[in-house]
């Protein structure tokens, strides 16, 4: 089955979506202070919230379905230059930690995965929006 399917580029709509990418950044930052895996949650959040942006920009969307979050940082590593792939691998990281957090006992986050986190969405929020800017007519 394919794990995209196209979509129209709407630039409020990726506004949007970027602009709730920020939200969850800074909620991110917030619950750092007292919840260290709500704050890779949001962290991680950020950063899928900023891909799919980055999708639509490309006239693309995922999927829902099983698979779908591989298939969006995929789709950014296919598009995003070579040298932002450690941001890229950081992003798969946190969501593989973040499912062990979800649905698993083993997931424990601590204060400086929660940290990390939260530096490597920042950057990650910075290369997407100015790609996604770059391209915006």
């Amino acid at each position: 089955m394919k794990k995209l399917k196209p979509h129209a580029v709407d630039w409020g709509q990726i506004d949007r979506f970027v602009a709730s990418a920020e939200k969850k950044l800074t909620s991110a930052r917030k619950i750092l202070a007292f919840d260290e895996e709500a704050c890779l949650q949001q962290a991680y959040e950020a950063m899928l919230k900023a891909s799919l942006g980055f999708m639509f920009s490309h006239g693309f969307r995922a999927r829902s379905q099983p698979g779908h979050h591989i298939a969006i940082i995929a789709f950014v590593q296919s598009r995003i230059d070579k040298k932002h792939a450690g941001l890229l691998a950081v992003f798969d990281r946190l969501r593989r930690k973040r499912n062990l957090a979800l649905y698993d006992d083993t997931g424990f986050v601590s204060q400086h995965d929660a940290e990390q986190a939260l530096e490597s969405a920042r950057d990650y929020l910075n290369v997407i929006r100015s790609d996604i800017a770059a391209r915006k007519p």
